[in-house]
């Protein structure tokens, strides 16, 4: 006879699966998994690496393998190719501002008695004294005889003095390359954010082809040079190589995995097919549960709720268990009379996941919805769908190897393991004292050291900058960052002086704010005298200068030039990486040369809007955070736990003994990691979590042991943690730090939990209702 129920229940999957391919937008950037700021600034630099400027730029370096050096055409026959890449904005080389002078002084030729210095009264007196006078005709003659001559023809006109130099040599310039030095350096800009995996992967591909093509017409090139490249899109296509693989091969094994093992335990495919299909509702209605809160599911979020299967395999498999005990018509009923067990096992777990959510992890958030969702799904189609499915299957007493036979062991000699439990227990609380705490947060990302040495490799020299760390000047406005940045220049000039810094990259000469150029303009007005102007017509005359066509002090009154005009400019793309406007915010980076970093936060920790940024240490400090949150969290979840189940039993004893097999089995495997010295990290106490989380459901199952038989009890107990340890030992695959640490203390706490169950909790006849 034909059932629509059970046909639709089979269909659920598939229409599911439809929706999921349809509605939910995948992510795999890994920074979106780890890294939040805390505060407006962190947040805005996060969201300019995610789809700013500074996302789009790859940092391209060639690599001379022979002594000649890489050639100068080579480069200009590479830049030329690369720009017809489809997506490809344009490409330039770092050092090519100040290669090309005469542009930068055309545009601000005019602009020369606003910008020439920092301090408006810096230099103006000694410059327009007799002898500095007569040295800065000296060096107009030498300026008009150089290479640059033309140029400096059209902005003498504007600019007599050469006030637009004087700023320009006052300021530090990124390292210049020689004409055939042994690697050159190239970066290129996309049109598409950085993050945009499957076009930047195009792109890398085509970046690769253009360069293995000029191999071609004589086979020498890759022996001679080497291609290298750094950026946020690099980064963005190997983490998503990373994650795919993770999902590809976590959630294949488990799924696998569960299903041998479930086969093999309950040696049914009516079974096996009805628990795969709730597996599926189970997982893609978590899927579309938190695109729909989050508006993306990340990879990684699927990677970890993969081990969501083997929880939420646990609650049928309970249900079978003790359904294929009794006749079909009892099946029903005896579903009925296990749920209230699961449904307190349920929501125990469903602490430790949130526990995950709260824990300032980023990525955790979508985990523990995901996960909260996953369970609530499996637990509402255990009760009211699985038992018309399973009422008419074939009895097969379950079987697991080895459980009946540890469970009768512990029985015979429970007060000796009892008392080795202790010792044991004792012995790990004695060894938390001398845990090792992880003190770099780049320790959980191993996996990717070869692009961050590489990245390092190529910024060091492209810039002589320390990578990831800069001045944060932060205002609401660009006048008044601008501002603010102007005065920290002046105190890093200070630390030059003293030997703390030895150079820095700001804005200026690029810009300036419009309050300063305004003063400069104001002071100047002051030496523009007719004595000076006759000492200028004198120095002229002893340098053998016109001073028809120079003799005159071309310096008029002139609106500043705005910030905005700069940006419109070619201009714009040496700031990019130095600036980021957001709607109420600007954000100006300093980028330091060698420093000393503690000399500079002194120095800078009286100024307004202004601090020292470390990358490395706003990444220990979110180590720092997640750690403590994490401690706090797991003495909440488990103060919750214990009332959830003090409210239940009334019971001081009862409650403990139910809660104690998955407190120790923590504290065991936080023993284990103290004496073998591996650095702990937060991630090890969420893990910790989810193990008292999992384990406190075996506790409840068998305290309560509701089908009146403690050895089944036991033994589905025993299928349930055999595959919540296969699912996360699953995760040892992952190339995942993060994911195998993971593994590691959930696959170790849980075979713990289990094995302590019967040694700790005697076994009794029901007695709860």
């Amino acid at each position: 006879m034909f059932n629509w129920r059970t046909t639709g229940f089979y269909l659920l999957p598939l229409l599911l699966a439809l929706a999921v391919m349809a509605g939910v937008n995948f992510k795999t950037d890994l920074s979106a998994f780890i890294i939040a700021g805390d505060n407006a600034e962190e947040t805005l630099l996060a969201s300019e690496m995610q789809s700013g400027v500074l996302s789009r730029r790859y940092l391209l370096a060639v690599d001379a393998q022979q002594p000649d050096g890489v050639p100068a055409a080579l480069i200009q026959t590479l830049k030329n190719q690369l720009k017809a890449i489809d997506g490809v904005t344009g490409v330039w080389s770092p050092e090519d501002n100040t290669e090309t002078p005469e542009s930068l002084l055309a545009l601000y030729g005019p602009y020369a008695g606003a910008w020439y210095s920092l301090d408006d009264q810096h230099g103006l007196a000694e410059l327009f004294s007799e002898a500095g006078l007569l040295a800065r005709a000296g060096l107009l003659k030498e300026a008009l005889l150089s290479p640059q001559g033309p140029a400096v023809k059209k902005m003498v006109l504007q600019d007599p003095l050469l006030l637009t130099l004087n700023a320009v040599k006052t300021q530090d310039m990124p390292r210049r390359q020689a004409g055939s030095a042994a690697y050159r350096n190239l970066i290129l800009e996309t049109a598409m954010s950085g993050l945009d995996v499957p076009q930047q992967k195009r792109i890398q591909k085509a970046i690769n082809d253009v360069f293995n093509r000029l191999d071609k017409p004589n086979h020498v090139l890759a022996a001679h040079y080497r291609l290298s490249m750094t950026g946020v899109p690099v980064f963005a296509v190997a983490t998503q190589v990373l994650i795919q693989g993770d999902i590809q091969w976590v959630s294949l094994l488990s799924v696998i995995g569960l299903l041998s093992l479930f086969l093999v335990v309950f040696r049914s495919f009516p079974a096996l097919l009805q628990v795969s299909a709730m597996l599926l509702i189970a997982i893609l209605a978590a899927m579309l549960t938190t695109q729909g809160v989050f508006g993306y599911v990340h990879g990684m979020t699927v990677a970890i709720g993969a081990t969501l299967v083997g929880i939420c395999i646990d609650y049928p498999m309970h249900a079978i268990a003790h359904a294929q005990t009794v006749k079909s018509g009892q099946r029903l009923a005896v579903i009925a009379k296990i749920w209230p067990s699961m449904v307190l096992g349920g929501i125990t777990t469903l602490i430790g996941y949130m526990a995950l959510g709260a824990s300032g992890y980023p990525g955790f958030k979508q985990v523990a919805v995901f996960a909260a969702s996953g369970i609530i799904v499996s637990l509402l189609l255990t009760r009211f769908v699985l038992p018309g499915l399973v009422k008419n299957q074939t009895d097969r007493p379950l079987n697991v190897p080895f459980v009946g036979a540890w469970a009768v062991f512990c029985q015979r000699f429970r007060p000796a393991l009892l008392a080795v439990s202790a010792v044991i227990s004792v012995a790990s609380l004695f060894g938390v004292s001398s845990l090792h705490w992880m003190a770099d947060m780049q320790a959980l990302t191993p996996e990717l050291d070869y692009l961050k040495q590489n990245d390092q490799r190529i910024r060091e020299r492209m810039a002589n900058i320390e990578p990831g760390r800069f001045v944060l000047v932060t205002d609401s406005t660009a006048e008044g960052a601008l501002r603010r940045s102007e005065a920290v220049y002046k105190v890093l000039d200070t630390l030059k002086q003293a030997r703390h810094l030895t150079g820095y990259y700001g804005l200026y000469p690029w810009v300036l704010s419009q309050h300063q150029q305004q003063l400069n303009q104001n002071v100047l007005q002051d030496y523009l005298t007719t004595d000076n102007l006759l000492r200028w017509q004198h120095a002229l005359t002893q340098q053998g200068l016109s001073v028809e066509k120079l003799g005159y002090f071309n310096y008029p009154s002139i609106q500043p030039m705005t910030f905005g005009q700069v940006l419109a400019t070619p201009v714009k793309k040496w700031l990019d990486n130095r600036i980021i406007q957001g709607k109420d915010q600007t954000l100006i980076m300093i980028w330091l040369s060698g420093h000393d970093p503690d000399a500079v936060k002194a120095a800078l920790a009286h100024q307004e809007g202004v601090r020292y940024f470390s990358q490395r240490d706003l990444l220990n400090t979110m180590m720092r955070d997640f750690t403590g949150r994490a401690q706090h969290l797991l003495s909440v979840g488990l103060i919750i736990i214990f009332l959830l189940l003090m409210g239940r039993y009334k019971s001081l004893f009862k409650t403990a003994q139910t809660l104690l097999p998955a407190v120790l089995a923590a504290v065991m495997v936080l023993g284990f990691w103290s004496f073998t010295g591996v650095a702990i990290s937060f991630l090890h106490l969420v893990g910790f979590l989810l193990v008292v989380a999992i384990c406190v459901d075996y506790g409840i199952f068998y305290q309560e042991n509701r089908g009146g038989d403690s050895a089944l009890t036991y033994q589905a107990m025993g299928a349930a943690m055999l595959t919540s340890a296969l699912a996360f030992a699953c995760l040892m695959v992952s190339d995942s730090t993060s994911l195998r640490i993971l593994s590691g203390v959930v696959v170790l706490g849980v075979v713990l939990g289990y094995l302590l169950c019967p040694i700790i909790i005697k076994p009794q006849q029901p007695s709860i209702t």
